[in-house]
C-alpha cells in the first residue's frame, strides 16, 4: 500500500466520537499547519512524503471537533539535526529528522505482519497524537492523575483504536513497532532473553516510562480494546498472558476517562 492510501483512513474516520457535521471545512481555523520547508537537503525526500501525503492535514481532520479555547498550530520543521518532537503554548512540533529516522527504522528487521509504510505511519501517528494529548491536557485544564507523559501515550492510542477495523490492527502494530525497534526486538522470544545491563538508578528517572514498558501498555490497550481483533499479539507470545488478563480493564478505565474528560470539549457532546 503507498503512504498516501495508508493516511487517507484520517479523513472523517471517528464517527465513533464525532457526528458528519464536524467534517466540514467551516471550523478548520481552530487548528493550522505548516510544513516548514527544511534547510537540510537530507531531509528534502522526507519532507515532500509527509507534504504530499498530506498527513498533517488528516491530523488536523482528527482533532478539529475539539473546542480548542485558541488556534492550535501542528508543525513539521528542520530541528537542525535533533530528532524530536514536543508540545509547547498551542504549538505541537514534529522535527524532520524524526520522521526520517522513522522511515530508515521501518526499511529491515520488520515481522512480516508490519509493512513499512505501516510502520512510518503507525509510529508518526503515535508521536501526533502523544503530543495532542499534551495539548488537550494543557489547553482544556484536564485533570491527569499520573504522569502526564503515560496519560498522552494512552490518549494516542486510544485515538488509534477508534479507527476502521481493517486500519486499526496494522497501524497499532506500526506503533508498537517504534518501541519494538528500540529494544531490538524481532520476535517474541527476544522479549524472554535475559539481560545484563549495568547502570545508575538515575537512569529512570525521566518523564517517559521506559521502552519496554511503553510497548507492552499499547500493546495491552489494544488487547483490551478488542481481543478477537489483537488475539494474535497474546497468542505469538508478544503479550504475556498474565498481563493480558487485566487489559480489557485497563482499556475500560481510558475510555471512561476520555467519556468523562474529553467528549464534553467535542462538538458532537453538545
Amino acid at each position: 500500500m503507498r503512504l498516501s492510501a495508508a493516511l487517507a483512513v484520517f479523513v472523517c474516520v471517528f464517527p465513533f466520537f464525532a457526528s458528519p457535521a464536524v467534517c466540514q471545512p467551516a471550523k478548520a481555523d481552530r487548528i493550522v499547519i505548516d510544513y516548514s520547508t527544511p534547510t537540510h537537503a537530507a531531509l528534502r525526500k522526507i519532507y515532500e512524503r509527509v507534504r504530499d501525503a498530506r498527513m498533517l492535514e488528516k491530523v488536523r481532520d482528527t482533532l478539529l471537533p475539539v473546542q480548542w479555547p485558541q488556534t492550535l498550530k501542528l508543525e513539521f520543521r528542520d530541528c537542525g539535526g535533533e530528532a524530536d518532537a514536543g508540545y509547547e503554548n498551542a504549538v505541537i512540533t514534529v522535527c524532520y529528522e524524526l520522521l526520517d529516522d522513522f522511515w530508515r527504522s521501518a526499511k529491515s528487521g520488520r515481522p512480516p505482519v508490519i509493512s513499512r509504510e505501516d510502520a512510518f505511519v503507525g509510529q508518526s501517528l503515535n508521536v501526533l497524537l502523544h503530543e495532542a494529548g499534551h495539548a488537550l491536557f494543557r489547553l482544556l485544564k484536564i485533570p491527569v492523575f499520573g504522569r502526564e507523559e503515560d496519560a498522552a501515550d494512552q490518549l494516542s492510542a486510544y485515538y488509534l483504536l477508534q479507527l476502521p477495523k481493517e486500519r486499526r490492527h496494522a497501524l497499532i502494530l506500526g506503533s508498537a513497532y517504534a518501541f519494538a525497534s528500540q529494544l531490538n526486538i524481532r520476535r517474541p522470544r527476544d522479549l524472554y532473553r535475559l539481560r545484563l545491563q549495568l547502570g545508575r538508578h538515575v537512569a529512570f528517572s525521566g518523564e517517559h516510562g521506559t521502552t519496554a514498558q511503553r510497548l507492552y501498555n499499547v500493546m495491552c490497550l489494544a488487547y483490551g480494546s478488542d481481543k478477537d481483533l489483537f488475539g494474535d499479539i497474546v497468542k505469538s507470545g508478544f503479550l504475556p498472558e498474565d498481563r493480558a488478563v487485566i487489559c480489557e480493564e485497563e482499556y475500560r478505565q481510558v475510555d471512561f476517562a476520555y467519556r468523562t474528560l474529553i467528549l464534553p470539549h467535542l462538538d458532537s457532546s453538545q
